[in-house]
């Protein structure tokens, strides 16, 4: 009887022990104050802010100081069709090349619109300052006088070594709408060489080679008396 009365007295306690150390194992203090700490750090990151993450960032062209040709009597309207571009080149994003056989493009470093629209904005506001024009349209309003074409075969930033340069290949139309021969015509495939790899350079360098061509595009036309 003694055995059996000593035997339902340690059950109890073996069990209880058991428990205990499943109990310490599922959450031990140490860890449980990690957790709490964890989560106070994210709350606070989430009410304060403090995110790693790059922004987003966004470039233009603009209009460069390029002389003029002596435009005379404006005279003449003039629309600015939408400009193609090369189906690669569809994109917002900037893209940069390392050989002729890559094409990559930037995530995060975007043209603030297509490039096509772009270009032809910025052509569009050179013929306005020429003054060659009586008006300057960039939206189909009427049959206008003479119509500017253009297309982009590309533009783009190149990578090569230790060397960086942006790139624009462009084609300019100049025509009568019922005229299948242009008036005048020339396509432009110029580099520039940028100080390093940056997006704000190559934008700037982009657009040092636009006003470049339309110093020549407009000093032509004027030549040719429109």
């Amino acid at each position: 009887m003694k055995k059996f009365t000593f035997a339902l007295k340690k059950i109890p306690t073996l069990v209880a022990m058991r428990t205990k150390q499943q109990v310490v194992k599922c959450c031990p203090p140490a860890f449980a104050g990690m957790t709490i700490a964890f989560l106070a750090a994210m709350t606070l990151t989430a009410c304060f802010g403090g995110s790693t993450s790059e922004p987003t960032r966004y470039f233009t062209l603009a209009v460069e100081n390029i002389d003029m040709p002596n435009a005379g009597e404006a005279s003449g309207r003039l629309q600015v069709r939408k400009f193609t571009i090369d189906q690669a080149y569809q994109r917002n994003n900037i893209v940069y090349r390392e050989s002729a056989y890559d094409f990559m493009f930037y995530d995060l470093d975007l043209w603030a619109s297509r490039p096509e629209q772009m270009v032809a904005q910025v052509a569009a506001e050179y013929i306005v300052k020429s003054g060659l024009f009586a008006s300057v349209d960039t939206r189909a309003s009427g049959k206008p006088d003479f119509e500017l074409l253009g297309h982009i075969d590309a533009i783009e930033e190149i990578d090569e070594g230790s060397s960086q340069y942006a790139r624009l290949s462009l084609k300019l139309t100049l025509q009568k709408p019922d005229s299948d021969a242009p008036l005048w015509e020339k396509r432009f495939d110029e580099r520039q060489s940028v100080s390093s790899r940056e997006p704000r350079l190559v934008a700037e360098a982009i657009s040092k080679l636009l006003g470049k061509y339309m110093e020549e595009a407009l000093g032509a036309i004027a030549g040719a008396g429109k």
